[in-house]
């Protein structure tokens, strides 16, 4: 699972590159608003995207030492 978790993270990396390049192309072109609107959604969707694959990673992973900073006493 964490290999199928890493590729669609590095996916959507890739994917993120190409929408920043293509809003930097829109923006440069002085295309419509409506345009550069969509773009910025995308890019905020695959950020949000990648957060949440991140959390799951993080989630999954042990956390060994908290017995080490827990202190009853």
């Amino acid at each position: 699972m964490t290999e199928n978790l890493e590729q669609k993270l590095n996916e959507l990396i890739e994917r993120e590159r190409q929408i920043i390049t293509k809003l930097n192309q829109a923006r440069r072109l002085n295309s419509s608003y409506q345009i550069i609107d969509h773009l910025e959604y995308l890019l905020n969707e695959n950020r949000f995207a990648q957060q949440e694959i991140r959390y799951v990673q993080k989630s999954d992973r042990k956390d060994s030492d908290f017995d080490n900073y827990l202190s009853v006493g």
